[in-house]
């Protein structure tokens, strides 16, 4: 018995306290990597991972923009565009070829717009080209389809989704190291834009 509590002394009081109690970061999130690793950091990294069928992603457009507001440089924001079911490609490789015109925010908006403000199924080709059209960029768009650079990239956004199990979206991933979603928050993204500024909030004063 003495020595299983030397064991459990030894444990409590040399390993961190940050990695024995990931209860310390306030808020409500999955830890999915080495939570030791938040310790040093100075910027967020957000990784989203979104559906543009998604109404909770739509709605994000417009609550993430209080946490670029609060955080402004210390916040980096990296967009992920998936698709499921019988959903094509295609919006997702718009997103891509926009981000390289630098339209991508405006397009996303359109698309977003566009199916759930007009009704229309942004995952038809036709649709894509006619919005795309409307923006003056036909020419780039339908290279873009045919570029293997963007299949790629449309790709690599799934797989990194498996890879963090974006079952549900938006998923976001903070420093690859947490998790959140609108699950966690009574399926608000109100609520989930609450927790995330709590959970940012939290780690960039923990790191001065």
């Amino acid at each position: 018995m003495k020595k299983l509590s030397s064991v459990l002394l030894t444990i409590f009081f040399f390993i961190p306290g940050w990695v024995l109690a990931d209860e310390t970061i306030r808020g409500k999130y999955e830890v999915i990597g080495d939570i030791s690793k938040l310790k040093n950091i100075k910027t967020i990294e957000m990784t989203e991972f979104f559906n543009y069928s998604c109404g909770h992603c739509y709605k994000f457009l417009e609550t993430s923009k209080r946490l670029h507001k609060k955080f402004k440089d210390k916040l980096h924001h990296k967009k992920f565009p998936i698709y499921w079911g019988n959903q094509t490609a295609y919006p997702a490789m718009a997103f891509y070829i926009a981000d390289e015109l630098g339209i991508e925010e405006e397009f996303t908006q359109e698309l977003f717009d566009t199916n759930f403000k007009l009704g229309i199924n942004i995952f038809q080709p036709k649709v894509i080209k006619f919005l795309a059209k409307e923006y003056k960029f036909s020419k780039e768009m339908t290279d873009g389809m045919q570029s293997a650079a963007i299949k790629s990239k449309t790709e690599s956004s799934l797989e990194l989704a498996q890879k963090f199990k974006a079952n549900e979206t938006p998923t976001i991933i903070i420093n690859g190291i947490l998790k959140v979603a609108p699950s966690m928050t009574n399926g608000s993204t109100d609520e989930m834009t609450d927790n995330l500024e709590i959970i940012f909030e939290d780690l960039l004063n923990k790191n001065g």
